[in-house]
């Protein structure tokens, strides 16, 4: 996956994740206890990822998100624990790389 080179880039990237999450919670709703609860299972996790990516993504939007701030996401440990769980863990990652180093390294 290609590291955002832009704030546009990166906000397109979150709003990607905040999909890519949004339809996880839909399908692990959707899920019946004969499903073996593989998603459901998750749902505090998957609702704490999705909570802090809106946050992002408002901080984006008023001009208070830092690129380069050496310092993870705040989702990162959660990805990093259940990222066998988070099928698009590595788009997490990347966000939180570009969070890290900023834009174009």
């Amino acid at each position: 996956m290609k590291a955002p080179e832009t704030l546009d880039e990166y906000l397109d990237l979150v709003d990607q994740a905040i999909f890519e999450i949004e339809d996880l919670l839909a399908c692990a709703a959707d899920e019946g206890e004969d499903d073996g609860l593989e998603l459901s299972g998750m749902l505090a996790v998957y609702e704490q990822i999705g909570k802090e990516l809106k946050t992002l993504h408002a901080q984006i939007l008023k001009d208070g998100h830092i690129v380069g701030s050496a310092t993870d996401q705040s989702f990162m440990p959660l990805v990093r624990k259940w990222k066998g769980r988070i099928p698009f863990h590595q788009l997490l990652t990347v966000l939180n790389d570009a969070h890290k180093t900023g834009f174009g390294t």
